[in-house]
């Protein structure tokens, strides 16, 4: 009988201790999932093979995000077409993105500095270079911020699950996507996440010595197309059309994006070209948009240039006198 009661005993306690496990991983999962009542929300989209975010203001960022110091923030996980996998190695981030869920996960980052976001789910061709830069600014008003621990104790609320992007001075929500775009150039993103220096960004609208974005006359002579077909961001399809262009000295090629993702035409044969980007360079183009690229700055002869999103997508200009 004894022998019994103490078999019973011991599956009692296995049992107490597996209800305590399931209890504290649940609690865990959902202290990740509740962000602070006043967290800001970023909506981050994962896509082969680079990231993109949008913040609640409209402001959208691709391949950088800028955020502040010792402000909670809470992010919000879509993919538009495999799973990825949203890392921030730093500050042991690591949340699955799914295609057709919204996961959810925040943090308040309490060191200034640049890092590393990565995936770390292979997703593709391209995974290795899924890659984006981190970016935490001093904050003026951290001391009215309350300290990470402060703000887990804190009541904790559940998100919607939809981001409201409002459009900059006004109190109405808006459309998700309008509001002022901040489009920043994929730029190669090293392991060495301790730098505390941020380049500047690429605004819409501003341009480099031979290019200009979403309109602009840019000078020079007659205008010439060119246009990134739909369907480019995939490896195999045709990625400019046409794919090898022929202009004289002088002329204006008007590029648009006819894909749904962001595009470059940024000259070099790759992004490891040691010119690439110094000639001409129409930063990023969200779907739908156009640039100019100046060719009066160019000599005569043969320019390869590349998407900076998509690094298999290659095109060449020919420049005549």
């Amino acid at each position: 009988m004894g022998h019994s009661t103490s078999e019973w005993a011991f599956v009692l306690v296995v049992i107490a201790l597996l209800i305590w496990v399931g209890a504290e991983s649940w609690r865990v999962e959902h202290t990740l999932e509740f962000a602070p009542p006043n967290s800001e929300t970023v909506r981050v989209i994962g896509q082969q093979w680079f990231w993109s975010f949008q913040h609640a203001d409209g402001t959208q960022e691709v391949n950088e995000l800028h955020l502040k110091a010792n402000v909670p923030y809470r992010f919000e996980l879509v993919s538009n077409d495999v799973i990825h996998d949203f890392a921030v190695p730093d500050f042991s981030i690591l949340m699955d993105v799914v295609p057709g869920r919204v996961n959810s996960i925040w943090n308040i980052f309490d060191k200034p500095g640049q890092y590393l976001i990565e995936c770390r789910e292979y997703c593709g061709q391209g995974h290795q270079q899924m890659r984006a830069k981190l970016f935490i600014e001093p904050n003026d008003n951290a001391a009215a911020v309350p300290s990470p621990k402060a703000a887990q104790a804190s009541t904790l609320s559940q998100g919607t699950g939809v981001i409201s992007i409002v459009k900059p001075g006004s109190n109405s929500s808006v459309t998700q996507g309008t509001g002022v775009e901040r489009l920043v150039k994929p730029a190669d993103v090293t392991p060495n996440s301790t730098s505390s220096s941020s380049p500047s960004t690429t605004k819409a609208g501003s341009s480099s010595t031979n290019t200009t974005n979403s309109g602009g006359g840019g000078g020079g002579g007659p205008s010439v197309s060119l246009s990134i077909p739909a369907g480019a961001s995939t490896q195999g399809n045709p990625s400019y059309d046409p794919a090898t262009l022929t202009v004289k000295k002088g002329d204006v090629i008007t590029v648009t994006n006819n894909d749904n993702t962001p595009h470059t035409v940024t000259n070099g044969a790759s992004a490891t070209d040691p010119q690439s980007g110094k000639l001409f360079d129409t930063s990023i183009m969200m779907p739908g948009k156009t640039a100019k690229i100046n060719t009066s700055n160019l000599a005569p002869g043969d320019y390869p240039f590349h998407c900076t999103v998509h690094p298999y997508m290659n095109g060449k200009l020919t420049v005549k006198a």
